[in-house]
């Protein structure tokens, strides 16, 4: 009795405070004194975005009450609904009957916005996933084109960003078109040059969109003058921003030195994804043909990020791929790698041909490396048919592990050939790589078939098409005339050499009497006498070397091994040594290489 007593009284004490706020009419809840400001003080104390909906003052509120209440709801709403407080999912918002309600209101409202209000809506609307074709985004899209002058440097970028988001229409594509031509217009008067959030934002648009140099060189300018004082974050989105441009003139030097110096100093302070991005942006660049992205201390700093913040084996491997991609060694994330080894068993396909190319790229082997290779090996039969797979052959084979099934599958003469249809040049050259490594260096442990004849001859015939060599010349001068130098030599395993030089027992250079044939080169057996010692010289390309290490990659040491193992030593020749080379010493290098290289054979 004293039980039922005690709960009668708490719902009298309930009912009577929630009369003092709530009156029920028919199926709407309203505030009790039915004034905006009332609504105004619930919006403040809202928990869930469908308070904010079924409490929403009717329509026919005066156009006074709906100015002091309409904007504040969408806020609101888009706030909890953003934060996760709603118990309605954006779908569920926007087939609520009040809602359209709130986006009556909004339109009656909207001729009285700024600028700001108007931006603001268009941005809660396309939020929540109201579409393009809608008559409230169409209103708020006229209303823009109507004040167009109103329009700051700020609302074009933040408005660029929103129109990206909208379905093609024809006044969407008005406003596009409209907004860096207003954008050219302001800029000369607008343009606030100690605002550096602004003038990266507006480095951002003008990289994605077709303006005038002088545009964006008021912005570039604008910005290069604050020197290294920007965030890590601003320095990100300005190294994006400059990634971006097709036209990369020598006036936005400085600025990316500046930018690529915070990176260097701040990078601690990013957050992993950040980084990653930024480096998936700056490696996408043809560093042929933008020399100027590659920029070495930054690129250390980001692989020695990956160790200092021990990001985790798979966040490792999505930076090492990126590395790879322009052969950058880092021998400190290779080890943090390897200290990871024994969960290769849980890492993605992907992820193993990555770490296969790190460590082949680098040619190295980190301490303990048996049972690291082992473990590679345990995991390296990968045969999904979008792979790289005869430079993963070779990779494998450069850090001397050795797969037969693997070999077996993807040398198939059958799959063979259905592989080499799509006549890429490049198949051609590594698969008769990979038959020389095969033939040369694993004779005795492979039983598998060989590359067919006519993908050697097609290779050789690739080759043979090269007439630059830059070493000729000098190598004549060097070894006492042309007579002295057989080039383009050609072996039955179908190498290329770009030059060979005989000597006799003394080390004294012999002349060679072969002819070239044309379009078919020297034979090698043509130029072997018994008596004579042949040395090759190779001019191999910058790709064959580490982009920051003069150091042959692992697959393109391995090509030099299979030509030792026909008895030739072997001088390689880097072209960046060669450049940097006074022309004084070029000779004595060329004789005091190519003498080292003779001296394997006594």
């Amino acid at each position: 009795m004293f039980r039922n007593g005690l709960l009668l009284r708490m719902f009298s004490q309930q009912r009577s405070i929630l009369r003092r706020f709530y009156c029920v009419t028919g199926r709407e809840i309203q505030p009790a004194d039915g004034t905006p400001s009332s609504y105004f003080g619930l919006l403040k104390s809202a928990t869930d975005a469908k308070e904010v909906l079924e409490f929403l003052p009717t329509i026919s509120r005066t156009k006074q009450d709906r100015h002091v209440y309409t904007l504040p709801a969408l806020k609101t709403l888009f706030e909890l609904q953003k934060n996760g407080k709603s118990t309605l999912r954006s779908d569920q918002i926007l087939k609520h009957p009040r809602f359209a309600e709130l986006c009556q209101n909004v339109r009656f409202e909207s001729r009285t916005f700024l600028m700001n209000d108007i931006t603001e809506c268009l941005k809660i609307l396309t939020y929540l996933g109201v579409h393009t074709n809608s008559e409230i985004i169409t209103v708020l899209l006229q209303l823009i084109r109507h004040q167009i002058n109103d329009v700051t440097l700020d609302h074009i970028v933040f408005l660029s960003f929103i129109l990206k988001k909208l379905d093609r229409t024809p006044l969407v594509e008005a406003l596009q078109i409209a907004l860096p031509m207003l954008l050219q217009i302001q800029i000369g008067y607008k343009l606030d040059h100690e605002n550096v959030q602004q003038l990266v934002d507006l480095l951002e648009f003008v990289s994605q969109h077709k303006v005038n140099d002088r545009t964006v060189m008021n912005i570039v300018s604008a910005l290069t003058l604050h020197g290294t004082n920007l965030s890590p974050e601003q320095a990100t989105n300005a190294l994006k921003a400059l990634a971006s441009f097709h036209n990369f003139l020598p006036q936005y030097g400085k600025l990316l030195q500046n930018v690529f110096a915070v990176l260097e100093r701040d990078l601690d302070e990013l957050p992993f994804k950040m980084l990653d991005y930024v480096l998936k942006r700056v490696l996408e660049k043809n560093l042929e043909h933008y020399p100027m992205f590659y920029h070495e201390p930054f690129l250390k700093r980001c692989a020695q990020y990956a160790v200092d913040h021990d990001i985790g084996l798979l966040n490792a491997l999505y930076l090492l791929k990126k590395l790879n991609k322009i052969s950058f060694l880092h021998i400190p994330l290779l080890d943090y790698i390897a200290a990871h080894a024994g969960k290769l068993s849980i890492v993605p396909t992907s992820g193993i041909i990555t770490i296969v190319a790190g460590f082949s790229n680098a040619n190295y082997r980190p301490p303990g490396w048996e049972t690291i290779r082992e473990e590679i090996a345990r995991n390296s039969t990968i045969t999904t048919g979008s792979i790289p797979w005869i430079r993963y052959n070779l990779e494998l084979l450069s850090l001397d592990i050795f797969n037969p099934q693997l070999l077996a599958h993807w040398l198939n003469p059958q799959a063979l050939e259905a592989n080499m249809a799509r006549n890429v040049l490049v198949d051609y050259l590594q698969l008769t790589e990979l038959g020389q490594t095969l033939r040369l260096l694993y004779g005795g442990q492979y039983q598998g078939a060989y590359p067919a004849k006519h993908f050697v001859e097609k290779s050789v015939m690739l080759m043979l098409q090269n007439n630059d060599h830059p070493l000729l010349k000098p190598l004549e001068f060097a070894f006492g005339g042309e007579e002295y130098v057989s080039t383009q030599v050609v072996t039955e395993q179908g190498h290329v050499l770009d030059h060979v030089i005989a000597f006799d027992a003394d080390g004294n250079p012999v002349k060679q009497c072969v002819p070239s044939v044309e379009g078919a080169g020297i034979r090698l057996e043509d130029v072997r006498q018994q008596a004579n010692k042949l040395v090759a010289v190779l001019f191999l390309p910058k790709s064959c070397y580490a982009i920051n290490v003069n150091r042959l990659r692992g697959r393109f040491a391995l090509h030099v091994k299979t030509i030792q193992a026909l008895g030739i030593p072997t001088a390689t020749v880097s072209p960046v040594i060669w450049a940097n080379l006074p022309e004084s010493e070029r000779i004595p290098f060329l004789q005091r290489e190519v003498r080292d290289a003779l001296q394997q054979t006594t």
